[in-house]
């Protein structure tokens, strides 16, 4: 449907496009060139990769405790590989495939502001507004799966827009496929799952005349429409991970999932954000404010003047990005988010689309550029909170000098490993590690079959027994407080090897097996 919004844009218009696409590009390469793509990013491509190049490929081996999407895209490019290894070696091509699905959402964010009937002025303001926004400019060149979810996300509200225009059903079924493709790439996706079918469900009984009993049977159809992708989707990946590693759902019952990441940092969390309910509520306030200092006022505006012109079009925008927006808060307020900045990413396009709908309703001409101001300074607004480390926790260590030292050194950590190791010339299966921390290593490699991974169908029986299954090293993080070949090897002989990061901390250790 991507494609499909650009080739319908006519070509006055897609010139801003080639633009984002060239800063968006600029971005990318600054991240790989500077040795900056995120750790995230990193793991993401590796789960693609363990699928077809490591030393037991099985696609099962994507994983199951974060969402399959962002690294199914890149399957069909890791051959390239072959002929270019950096592009897996050193993250280029996760950041670049970041870089055109962003791209994408800013086409689609201003053919839903077209559709809207935004001024073609304002609207390629307002797309501007979007497409240039600091945290957006960042999550286009970084990798992460911020440009993945947000084009699900922008795609179901543009068939949902559609939908409450004219009515048509076929617009339901694109809107329930990208619902249950955003769940595909972030869990936030739970909420348009949740939210969207109970709106179609209310607006269809509304708009169907006569009686109660036929209202109810078409509403409940459309709401079956809209909502059973979603609803599959959840379910059929709970069922592949409860098949194939025993669990529902891994991010919150595995050792390497987000709650178990969010309980083992649970201190260092509340020091920064606070560890009780009013300290996170404020540190939550200063997030969005830094990130859409206005939202709150373009909201009430856009919500009063849909509801004194009975336009039903600004529910779009307001249940699908509104949803995840408050997923997102409710679960760092209650203490089970790491209360990252991109967490609230989605009140970037929600505060341009709503702005859009006010300008739609053709207010006074002076109007018009005070709901523009109240988009545009976002972007001071967010370059600021992006100078505080204690806001901007992870952002800071791509764009502060200190955090970028630090995350490049660790990759030029991971780059020395592979390469000693591969110095090595080990057999296959010689080395045994825990992927979930050395993916950066596994990657880096250029003889990656000589690891025996997490994702491998035998590493449970090789970690219970190292020595029975040809393993002649063990590959320990020092970093990982879940590291399954330390915790359960239980090595108890000195390492041959250890790595150090620039700051002298210890980082890998490699211990014979005896």
């Amino acid at each position: 449907m991507s494609v499909d919004v650009l080739t319908r844009t006519p070509a006055v218009l897609r010139k801003p496009f080639v633009f984002y696409a060239v800063v968006y590009l600029a971005m990318a390469v600054w991240f790989w060139h500077s040795d900056l793509v995120p750790g995230d990013s990193a793991s993401r491509a590796a789960n693609a990769w363990y699928t077809l190049f490591s030393r037991d490929p099985h696609l099962a081996a994507i994983g199951f405790v974060w969402n399959p999407l962002p690294s199914l895209i890149l399957l069909p490019f890791l051959p390239l590989a072959l002929i270019f290894p950096a592009l897996t070696q050193q993250g280029l091509l996760v950041v670049l495939v970041s870089a055109a699905l962003m791209t994408a959402t800013v086409a689609v964010v201003h053919d839903v502001l077209r559709r809207s009937d935004v001024p073609r002025t304002a609207r390629l303001v307002l797309t501007g507004a979007f497409a240039l926004h600091p945290m957006i400019v960042i999550y286009s060149g970084n990798g992460m799966s911020e440009a993945c979810f947000l084009l699900c996300l922008m795609l179901a509200v543009r068939a949902l827009l559609i939908w409450l225009t004219d009515g048509r059903a076929e617009q339901l079924v694109p809107l329930g496929l990208a619902i249950g493709l955003a769940y595909g790439a972030r869990y936030e996706a739970l909420a348009p799952v949740a939210a969207v079918p109970v709106l179609v469900f209310l607006t269809t009984f509304a708009r169907t005349p006569r009686d109660r009993p036929r209202r109810i049977a078409l509403a409940r159809t459309d709401a079956v429409l809209a909502g059973l992708p979603g609803v599959l989707a959840v379910i059929l990946w709970a069922l592949a991970g409860k098949l194939i590693v025993g669990q529902w759902f891994a991010t919150f019952s595995s050792q390497y999932g987000n709650s178990a990441q969010v309980s083992a940092n649970a201190t260092g969390i509340g020091s920064v954000t606070g560890d009780d309910l009013p300290g996170r509520i404020g540190y939550w306030f200063q997030q969005m404010i830094g990130l859409a200092p206005l939202f709150v006022l373009v909201l009430v505006a856009a919500l009063v003047m849909a509801w004194r012109r009975r336009d039903p079009r600004i529910l779009a925008a307001f249940t699908v990005l509104g949803s995840v927006l408050a997923f997102d808060a409710l679960a760092f307020l209650s203490g089970t988010s790491f209360g990252w900045l991109r967490f609230h990413i989605t009140v970037i396009p929600l505060t341009v689309l709503l702005a859009g709908h006010l300008i739609a309703a053709r207010p006074r001409p002076a109007a018009v550029p005070v709901t523009l101001a109240a988009v545009l300074i976002s972007i001071p607004a967010t370059l600021i909170t992006l100078g505080q480390p204690t806001l901007a926790r992870e952002e800071s260590e791509w764009l502060t000098a200190d955090g970028a030292a630090r995350t490049r050194g660790l990759t030029l950590v991971n780059r020395q490993v592979a390469a000693d190791l591969d110095a090595m010339a080990l057999p296959e299966g010689a080395v045994l590690t825990d992927a979930a921390y050395a993916f950066g290593i596994v990657l880096a490699s250029d003889r990656p079959r000589q690891f025996v991974i997490t994702p491998d169908r035998d590493f449970a029986a090789a970690v219970a027994d190292p020595g029975g299954h040809g393993v002649r090293y063990l590959l320990l993080s020092a970093q990982g407080a879940a590291d399954a070949v330390r915790l359960r090897a239980a090595p108890t002989v000195a390492p041959v090897q250890s790595w150090y990061d620039t700051r002298g901390g210890l980082q890998w250790s490699l211990i014979p097996v005896p």
